[in-house]
């Protein structure tokens, strides 16, 4: 599936090293990313520049991943954004996953780290053309 062209991606992770290596491939195949290091900066740039998908770690300093979540869901136009979780946290983060809040999926997918490139990819342009109203 082709991704979105130009589509904005907000990194909220607090490990810079993961965001760097990952961000390569997601400029490469024309995705622009923006990065947090928690979940604080994160909820505020959110809100400032709309992404068209967030990736979101759970286990972060100062606002974790699910307080950022059920924040970013409060938010009016940044409720239909897909969330796509990125975390170590494990098993667990499927019990969140498919959580409705107010109307609203919490998060659209997860996946846990390490991830490949191209599955993480995969996942972006699926989530993205959901989002649209796009066949997948």
């Amino acid at each position: 599936m082709p991704p979105a062209s130009g589509a904005t991606i907000l990194f909220i992770d607090d490990d810079a090293e993961l965001v760097a290596a990952l961000s390569v491939p997601l400029h490469r195949e024309g995705y622009q990313v923006e990065h947090a290091a928690d979940g604080d900066i994160g909820v505020r740039m959110a809100r400032e520049h709309r992404p068209d998908l967030i990736i979101l770690d759970f286990m972060m300093p100062t606002m974790n991943g699910f307080d950022a979540c059920c924040e970013l869901r409060r938010i009016e136009h940044l409720r239909n954004v897909p969330i796509l979780s990125l975390t170590a946290f494990g098993q667990n983060i499927g019990e969140i996953h498919g959580m409705n809040r107010g109307g609203a999926n919490l998060i659209q997918d997860y996946l846990e780290k390490p991830v490949e490139p191209n599955v993480l990819l995969e996942r972006i342009a699926e989530a993205i053309a959901r989002a649209r109203g796009a066949p997948v």
